[in-house]
């Protein structure tokens, strides 16, 4: 028999002494069930995850970011670099060589990359391109010249300004009445296209002027460079300002300034007046292979994609593509019976400005062709509201441009009221 655990068996002897009881065995207490809640009922059967569609390609008719290849886009996720390694360097000496081959300027000019807009790379050059006593002329018949003229007001540069209406041309006669009459005039400075109206700027003709009067040239060169031919040297420009997500079909957020050989000397020499964009800095830190600042590596990498594709076509290639592009849609615009804001002799390859058309509102015309999958600009400055700017950058094919067309006319047919028979 075994013994029991609590209760150790008893000698035989033992008595019950007086007064003693069995002891009593407590148990725990059981807990008081709660009463349980009402369970909801099972859900039904839930339908297997559809994934979400792909959305669909935008086509891009705005001024930047444009539609980029694959290969560009591809190289946004290339490897990991470290600014400070060799690596990098190499990079970025090859993206200098490669910009400055790619637009025909090789051993005339040196190109000096920033992180940054068009905008950023702009007022670089109007602070390296104005030396101390001397007057900046800003040729001014757009936003963009005007942009020109308030870098120069915010660092309190002396200024002479030379405006025209949105819709017209400089007149070449008052600047050079300007530049004969005032010879603290040390530098000029114009846009050579005008993106807010689509006007081409007379580039060649100031160049000319520039020289006569032995004064230097700054001319920003943002939404041109790719779309036209533009011989720096022959039109004495000293710095030329571009931008990698317009015309040369990369991805937006680097710039650069193109410099003259015979200005790097005078810019390294110039007291800073920034530190981010000081261009003395930055291309005397470029050339020895190490930027002074963080730069947006994946940028580099897509830009350099994007300049290989321009070497492979060539740059008079890239013009004349553009120059179809125009024809093509200026031609269909006239069908349609669409207005262009610019006498047609002065538009540039790259952008057509348009009147609203009536029965529309930009809005309605914005969002009806995006609704179809395309981008259009709207008007700016006192056009606002007025004008709808159609930019034929970036790599766009034939079918774009004709589904394009297609939408539109049915977007304007249907904005028609009905006739009464």
């Amino acid at each position: 028999m075994k013994k029991s655990k609590t209760h150790p068996r008893k000698p035989r002897n033992w008595k019950r002494p007086i007064g003693w009881r069995r002891p009593k065995i407590f148990k725990k207490p059981q807990e008081e069930k709660k009463p349980q809640k009402a369970q909801a009922p099972a859900p039904a059967v839930v339908a297997k995850s559809v994934p979400a569609p792909k959305p669909r390609r935008q086509i891009l008719f705005c001024p930047g970011p444009v539609n980029t290849t694959l290969q560009v886009k591809a190289a946004l996720a290339g490897p990991d670099l470290c600014h400070r390694e060799p690596e990098f360097s190499e990079l970025l000496q090859t993206i200098r060589a490669k910009l400055v081959h790619a637009l025909g300027l090789d051993g005339r000019y040196s190109a000096v990359i920033l992180n940054g807009s068009g905008t950023a790379a702009l007022e670089s050059a109007v602070l390296a391109g104005l030396e101390p006593g001397r007057k900046l002329l800003v040729i001014n018949n757009g936003v963009y010249g005007s942009r020109i003229a308030q870098l120069a007001r915010l660092r309190q540069m002396p200024l002479v300004e030379i405006r025209s209406p949105l819709t017209e041309r400089p007149d070449l006669n008052r600047i050079s009445a300007a530049l004969k009459r005032d010879s603290h005039i040390g530098t000029v400075a114009m846009v050579h296209h005008e993106t807010s109206t689509g006007m081409l700027n007379p580039v060649e003709e100031v160049g000319a002027l520039t020289r006569k009067y032995r004064r230097k040239f700054l001319v920003d060169g943002i939404s041109s460079l790719g779309a036209h031919p533009l011989d720096l040297a022959k039109q004495n420009i000293g710095l030329c300002v571009g931008s990698s997500g317009k015309c040369l079909h990369s991805v937006p957020g680097l710039s650069f300034v193109l410099v003259a050989q015979e200005e790097i000397a005078r810019i390294l020499k110039l007291k800073p007046s920034s530190l981010y964009l000081d261009l003395g800095l930055h291309f005397k830190t470029q050339e020895a292979g190490d930027p002074p600042f963080t730069p947006a590596v994946p940028l580099f990498l897509a830009f350099q994609t994007a300049l290989d594709e321009l070497n492979k076509e060539g740059l008079r290639m890239r013009v004349a593509r553009y120059r179809q592009r125009a024809v093509l849609l200026r031609t269909s615009f006239k069908k349609l019976g669409l207005k262009f804001l610019l006498d047609e002799r002065f538009l540039s390859n790259a952008l057509t400005s348009l009147w609203v058309p009536k029965g529309l509102t930009y809005p309605q015309l914005h969002d009806r062709l995006k609704k179809a999958g395309y981008i259009i600009y709207a008007g700016q400055s006192e056009l606002k509201g007025k004008i709808f700017r159609v930019a034929h950058m970036g790599q766009l094919f034939q079918g774009d441009l004709q589904g394009f067309i297609k939408d539109l006319k049915g977007i304007l047919e249907a904005a028609q009221p009905p006739s009464s028979s």
